[in-house]
């Protein structure tokens, strides 16, 4: 049962993955049409975006900090805190990862508001 709730976890942390990949994507395929300027103002005069940039950052951070507590903790051969240590380990993985998927998704929505008017219409659609 353990390993099937392993296999769940780590599946949708690849899926969800694909989805970060897909908006990253997006970005690189118009940068060239971004206005820097419209996009610099847009981040730094947009308080609420900085906060969440902060936030999510601050959480995934401390997400790959509690990882690697996990891994050491049963690197050094303590006695495991649990039998679904796995389970913990891979849930906090998946975190991560939507975390960092969200934190894609708002830059996509952002540069794609930055990207100049009149190139708009030679920007690659997917």
């Amino acid at each position: 049962m353990d390993n099937t709730i392993n296999i769940i976890l780590v599946a949708l942390s690849v899926i969800i993955g694909f989805l970060g990949f897909f908006f990253v994507l997006k970005i690189w395929l118009v940068w060239k049409h971004v206005d820097i300027n419209v996009l610099k103002a847009r981040v730094f005069l947009d308080p609420n975006f900085l906060i969440k940039n902060w936030v999510y950052i601050f959480i995934t951070g401390a997400f790959i900090v509690i990882r690697r507590i996990l891994h050491l903790v049963d690197l050094s051969g303590l006695p495991k805190l649990s039998s679904e240590m796995t389970i913990i380990f891979d849930l906090i993985g998946l975190m991560v990862v939507c975390l960092l998927v969200i934190l894609a998704y708002y830059w996509h929505k952002l540069v794609d508001s930055a990207i100049e008017h009149n190139s708009r219409k030679n920007a690659p659609e997917l």
